[in-house]
């Protein structure tokens, strides 16, 4: 009569305990995604903040490489952007972890250049990667000189 009683309570124990570990389980491989999605959308900031640094030493240093940039007709500019983004280096992966990290500019665009008060405003797309989790960001930049 009570080993009926003891077999279900060991049943609903086992039952419970089960879900338990189910439960963290499944919130730990969440949190996991959840943390390498920041990551990767931070290795994307870091492109972008790549790109605005090489920018302005270009706006300092090359000041004809960056009116060509601005003066280029829509042939020119595809093969100016695409020399211009290869040339933004990405870091190596040194990590010792067995995660993957990266960062890339994607695409971008002069919108628009004024002369009078010394600005250029550029359309940016950049895309970060860690461990498997890609983010990507898009910007309006307006930069002045």
């Amino acid at each position: 009569m009570a080993l009926p009683i003891i077999l279900g309570l060991v049943l609903f124990l086992a039952i419970w305990i089960g879900s338990l570990a189910w439960s963290m389980t499944n919130s730990r491989s969440r949190f996991q995604q959840v943390v390498k999605a920041r990551k990767a959308y931070f290795m994307a900031r870091s492109g972008l903040q790549h790109f605005l640094l090489k920018l302005k030493m270009s706006q300092r240093k090359g000041l004809a490489a960056m009116r060509a940039l601005e003066q280029a007709n829509e042939d020119e500019k595809k093969v100016l952007y695409s020399v211009f983004l290869q040339d933004i280096i990405v870091p190596p992966d040194n990590s010792y972890s067995g995660e993957r990290y990266d960062y890339r500019v994607t695409k971008f665009n002069v919108e628009s250049v004024d002369y009078d008060s010394s600005r250029i405003t550029m359309q940016v797309e950049a895309e970060g990667s860690f461990g498997g989790q890609k983010n990507s960001i898009s910007r309006l930049i307006r930069v002045s000189r």
